[in-house]
């Protein structure tokens, strides 16, 4: 038996007046995620634990069985496991745009080449010894520091500002905050010499590097990841999965669709579990593109889970179908709310739709995200 789980990163929202008091999954054709929910039992899951921040670390590492409560120490060292990067702190460090307002968090869409080329130019300019910028993908890069500082900083994530004054949300506390704003001020004077598409640093989501418990030792499976992003590659290693690279990814709706499901089909011939998470549509609800989040949803399901549900061998699997947090269009970023789940491969209830408010339905409920493994694969009863 393979396991598979698809997880469109930001697809839940709230009901809008605009589309007649639905959410864009509501709205949205989407026929194929319809059919898992059909064939299926659903629920509703709280993937973001009271008192964490609602980013796709802590609501991915809840599906995938990890306690946050114990092993979370911060989104950036997440993504150092991703590079093998080893230091004392690690931030996340995003290429953006500001003039007394947070412009774009996402630095015009920055390429990975012209990243780079950023990243080499502050490692040139930097004034300490003890930090180093590290490329990634795109505007997600990371900061490392190897100096032993008390971690008493509160940041915060610039997706989550947009539009608001940045002064009220430079980093604050003590001597690491205060690090930290000089960098940021200091990238203001060095960054125009590189890119006119970024003109700010914005450090955020820093701490250790943690120490995950592997997915093997806790589940008895071999897994696999596909995602288009660092974080999840972080979190991959750190769970003792192969992360599979895909060529052509971008983290947006014009991604390389083909290249995912041929990736997520060869997996499944060669581990017990596979994860596949995609970018696009939180990209798209960051952004409040309201009818760009409706057709990125009616993507996903004809190009993902359409190309899956034709090509694998469904007598042979179960698919989990979930987004990790909502993604409001309204608010522009994530929530602590709960997300719709399906679960296909076993029993099935009354649900004929996938959509927020039919799956709360379901027979499942609504049930505390860190028990899906269980649930999914089996090790609970139902």
């Amino acid at each position: 038996m393979k396991f598979l789980v698809l997880i469109p990163d930001g697809m839940a929202d709230w009901r809008i007046e605009k589309l007649g008091n639905r959410t864009p999954l509501e709205v949205a054709e989407k026929p194929n995620l319809d059919f898992i929910a059909k064939e299926g039992s659903c629920g509703s899951a709280l993937t973001v634990p009271k008192g964490f921040e609602p980013g796709s670390d802590v609501a991915n590492l809840t599906i995938l069985g990890v306690d946050v409560r114990k092993y979370y120490t911060g989104r950036g060292p997440i993504e150092a496991l991703a590079s093998g990067i080893n230091a004392n702190l690690v931030f996340r460090c995003n290429l953006v745009k500001v003039s007394d307002l947070m412009l774009d968090y996402a630095g015009g869409r920055i390429t990975d080449e012209e990243a780079k080329k950023v990243i080499e130019h502050l490692n040139s300019n930097k004034k300490h010894d003890f930090v180093k910028f590290y490329p990634g993908r795109s505007y997600r890069n990371l900061l490392a520091i190897n100096r032993d500082f008390e971690y008493d900083v509160k940041t915060y994530a610039p997706h989550d500002i947009q539009g608001k004054k940045i002064s009220e949300f430079m980093p604050k506390g003590g001597k690491i905050a205060e690090l930290l704003c000089e960098l940021m001020e200091w990238s203001k004077d060095v960054l125009p010499a590189v890119t006119d598409k970024a003109n700010m640093i914005w450090l955020w989501g820093g701490g250790k590097i943690p120490n995950f418990p592997k997915f093997s030792a806790s589940f008895g499976l071999r897994g696999a990841m596909i995602s288009e992003v660092d974080l999840l590659k972080g979190i991959a290693n750190g769970l003792g999965f192969e992360f599979v690279e895909v060529e052509g990814l971008t983290g947006y709706v014009d991604t390389n669709y083909r290249g995912l499901v041929k990736a997520t089909l060869k997996s499944l011939e060669k581990f017990d579990f596979v994860a596949l998470h995609t970018e696009g549509i939180d990209e798209v609800s960051h952004e409040g593109d309201l009818e760009g989040k409706i057709e990125a949803i009616e993507i996903y399901d004809e190009k993902i889970v359409g190309k899956l549900l034709d090509k694998a061998d469904l007598d042979e699997l179960k698919v989990l179908l979930l987004p990790d947090h909502p993604t409001p269009i309204e608010l522009r970023t994530h929530v602590a709310e709960s997300v719709p789940f399906a679960i296909y491969g076993y029993e099935k209830d009354d649900v004929k739709t996938f959509s927020e408010f039919a799956c709360a339905k379901g027979r499942y409920g609504s049930i505390d995200g860190l028990k899906l493994m269980d649930l999914f694969l089996r090790r609970e009863k139902t």
